[in-house]
């Protein structure tokens, strides 16, 4: 017997019944006409198309650019889920601000042997200028997009930190601009 990948469905419970923090996701999109929703579905990719919000892909020659992706289906988090994950990712960007803290002053994790030199030394995105310079508040990255998956009801992974350029941000925000003007009755109706 083969074994299937297992993943969370994060609409839907073990009982077949949506998620508590979807109930009223749920409700909305069981009463929308399917046409509709894929109508709007395709109007959302030509405005991305048209406003040209696409990414790279670093390494794919065949597929260099690809539009932001889209879901009718938004990802639903109760205010409980929010607040842990919160203090997570506030934790991981002090984690990486103290990280390159240390890389610019002391480098001890340099000196203890936790990471080569030369990953360090020989890395485009490392200015050895900055050696010494502490910016204010020892805020090296405002802005992280964390990329997160998740795996169980209350389990979450981090795949990568995107200290650099942090352009899922702006996804995100496409993305919530784009639903409420395609489904505004949403932004009404639920507290979002």
């Amino acid at each position: 017997m083969e074994d299937t990948p297992q993943f969370f469905d994060e609409l839907t419970g073990a009982d077949g019944q949506p998620r508590r923090p979807y109930d009223d996701y749920a409700n909305w999109f069981n009463q929308e006409d399917i046409n509709r929703l894929r109508r709007k579905s395709l109007e959302a990719e030509t405005f991305f198309r048209v406003s040209v919000s696409t990414f790279s892909v670093y390494g794919h020659q065949e597929a260099e650019y690809r539009l932001i992706p889209f879901d009718v289906v938004p990802r639903v988090l109760s205010a409980r889920e929010w607040g842990r994950l919160t203090k997570g990712i506030e934790q991981r960007v002090r984690a990486i601000n103290a990280f390159l803290y240390d890389l610019y002053h002391r480098q001890e994790i340099l000196r203890a042997g936790r990471i080569p030199r030369e990953l360090i030394a020989q890395n485009d995105a490392f200015l050895p200028e900055m050696i010494g310079v502490t910016p204010p508040g020892n805020v090296y990255t405002h802005i992280v997009g964390v990329d997160l998956v998740r795996t169980g009801e209350d389990q979450f992974y981090v795949l990568e930190d995107n200290a650099r350029t942090p352009s899922g941000v702006s996804y995100m925000l496409e993305n919530r601009e784009t639903m409420l003007q395609m489904f505004p009755e949403l932004f009404n109706q639920f507290k979002v």
